[in-house]
């Protein structure tokens, strides 16, 4: 059995981001705690290919992590989020391909890390708790609509929030319309193409020819 280069990928991901900012900010050392945790959460994984999506969503969130902490030592808690965010979607039945998926995660982090960093007061640190549920719940659905949805919403609520440097409750509403994946059908690439470049998952499946 051999570690697989996406889970060697996501620790290392996650150890860049955490060191880079307890440099910029001492006072986050405790940090480092919830990236050890983090990391195995990954390592007990780290002998299957959990796939580029999932390397994906691991690095957004814990850069998103750093860019808040990075800004402030107060926002230093919101590494437990971004430990409980990996453990949710390195164990989740997330599709390998699922690059919506991820980049929905992206997003929503990214949102999170970008709104504390560029708060004028009080940094909305407790937008990682939704960018949590929000991975969680796009982690383990069975399609992309999730992930375009949280893409678009999160995208949406960030840049509202971000040129007003207010509003953070629409978090929350973006985390809501994200479950339900409000106005958004199944999403997915043409079965027929072969991808074999990253592996799908869907096109495992053995044909009998008679």
């Amino acid at each position: 059995m051999t570690i697989k280069a996406s889970s060697l990928l996501s620790i290392i991901a996650i150890w860049v981001a955490v060191i880079t900012a307890v440099v910029m900010q001492h006072d986050a050392w405790w940090s480092l705690i919830f990236a050890f945790l983090a990391t195995a959460a990954v390592g007990t994984g780290a002998f299957r290919r959990l796939g580029i999506s999932r390397l994906i969503a691991i690095t957004g969130i814990w850069v998103g992590t750093a860019i808040a902490i990075v800004e402030t030592a107060d926002a230093t808690w919101v590494s437990i989020f971004a430990f409980l965010a990996t453990g949710a979607v390195v164990h989740s039945f997330m599709r390998r391909d699922s690059y919506l998926g991820g980049l929905g995660i992206v997003v929503a982090w990214l949102v999170v890390g970008l709104a504390v960093s560029l708060a004028d007061q009080d940094p909305p640190s407790w937008l990682c708790v939704f960018a949590f549920l929000t991975a969680g719940a796009v982690a383990n659905s069975r399609g992309d609509r999730r992930g375009l949805a949280a893409t678009i919403w999160w995208g949406a609520a960030g840049a509202i929030m971000l040129t007003t440097a207010g509003w953070y409750w629409l978090g929350v509403i973006a985390f809501v319309l994200t479950v339900s994946s409000l106005g958004f059908g199944g999403f997915r690439f043409p079965r027929a193409l072969e991808w074999d470049l990253f592996d799908r998952d869907d096109g495992d499946r053995v044909k009998v020819v008679r």
